[in-house]
């Protein structure tokens, strides 16, 4: 108890060095717990985005931008492929299910998604309202701000772009709203794949207002619409494709990785860049690395300046019989505390860090990224704070080992 009571008074008088103390290594682990929770979370929230796509088919280029586009809709041009692909996969036994994924217009900002309802039906269990039976309805995500009757005109583009304009002439309605998923497509707006088709057919035609009065008697065949037009050679920016089974999906990506076509798997995008965020990693863990060795020098020199400002204390415990070994646990229990203290601050500042971080990209990138931590976290701060304590033992056992005959009064 008396020994607690002096450590306590130790730091209450030296105030300044205590704080320095704690701030250096607690920046340190700080920095240290920032790269690893930040590097897992960007691994596992793009993982589960793009989870339930399988397999991605589109048009010939950029396949890390065809996944961008398509799993994460992140605004691009992508070359379109001819509608028989997906009228040949919806015939093909080794597909459970495939839908189109046409892209172009916005709306306040947000994608505009020509679709099918098997895409609805396929990734989404629950809906708010319905999904659309009728050219011109739309169904949204939860982050939309849209609701149930709401209408709105779609915007070629994004605005400010070169090129882009508005379709005055049509008027989607909101028809259903998806449930959360916390990702990028709680902002997106699906629509029936052949309003789209309409909507840029005539686009340049002088009677738009007669747009929306067309119909046939033979269902479009993609959603089954009865009022308006097939399109069937419009185009598609990307085709998602579920197999049946393993094999399948290996069989269907090489068929259609020909000259007109690619297929990829979209983890297969994601290792590259996982390969790229790894080489990041890596750099960071060196700096992270470096800094911590800067503040290990630097926490010596304090820990030094703090034990010495101790000497005449320590003088006077020594003349008055304290034994060395009292004097080195003393010290040491000092150096632990603050240490333990730092440490824990630093895991704080670092998991905050990391979810601020974490959020600002999440808005950018469109997907989650959790950040939490795991059992590999706890053996990385076990090292920190083993590492931590071992230095502290230096400074205790100089302190073991000084005589108060050598020991200067200050």
């Amino acid at each position: 108890m008396l020994n607690l009571k002096l450590l306590f008074l130790n730091f209450r008088n030296n105030k300044l060095g205590t704080f320095m103390t704690i701030l250096l290594i607690a920046l340190s682990v700080a920095l240290s717990i920032t790269v690893s929770l930040q590097e897992r979370a960007f691994r596992e929230g793009s993982a589960k985005a793009a989870e339930r796509f399988d397999v991605v088919i589109g048009g010939l280029g950029s396949d890390v931008q065809l996944i961008l586009s398509s799993v994460f809709l992140q605004p691009a041009v992508l070359p379109l492929i001819a509608t028989e692909n997906l009228t040949a996969l919806l015939n093909d036994s080794r597909v459970e299910w495939a839908a189109p994924l046409v892209f172009g217009d916005f709306t306040q900002g947000m994608p505009i998604i020509g679709t099918s309802n098997t895409f609805i039906q396929s990734n989404y269990r629950t809906l708010t309202g319905r999904s659309f039976k009728r050219a011109f309805e739309a169904v949204v995500g939860a982050k939309t701000g849209y609701r149930i009757g709401d209408t709105f005109t779609p915007l070629h583009g994004q605005a400010g772009e070169s090129g882009g304009h508005s379709h005055n002439e049509i008027h989607y309605e909101v028809v259903g709203i998806l449930p959360m998923d916390h990702s990028i497509w709680d902002n997106a707006v699906l629509v029936p794949v052949e309003s789209l088709w309409e909507t840029h057919v005539h686009h340049n035609e002088e009677n738009r207002n007669n747009l929306h009065r067309v119909h046939t008697n033979v269902p479009t065949s993609i959603n089954g619409l009865t009022d308006i037009h097939d399109h069937a050679e419009q185009g598609i920016s990307a085709i998602i494709v579920k197999p049946k089974s393993f094999s399948a999906a290996y069989q269907l990506r090489s068929q259609y990785r020909n000259a007109q076509t690619q297929a990829i798997f979209p983890a297969e995008v994601l290792v590259k860049v996982y390969a790229i965020l790894g080489d990041g990693k890596t750099v960071l863990t060196w700096v992270a690395i470096a800094a911590q060795i800067l503040v290990a020098i630097a926490l010596m020199m304090i820990i030094t300046l703090y034990l010495k400002q101790q000497q005449r204390q320590i003088l006077a415990w020594r003349i008055f019989g304290a034994a060395r070994s009292r004097i080195f646990l003393l010290s040491w229990l000092a150096l632990l505390i603050l240490i333990v203290i730092a440490v824990i601050l630093g895991i704080i500042i670092g998991y905050i860090c990391a979810y601020t971080i974490s959020a600002q990209l999440s808005l950018k990138s469109g997907f989650a990224l959790p950040v939490h931590f795991t059992v590999e976290d706890g053996y990385h701060i076990f090292s920190i704070l083993c590492c931590a304590l071992l230095m502290a033992l230096i400074p205790s056992f100089m302190l073991y080992k000084q005589s108060p005959l050598n020991t200067p009064l200050l």
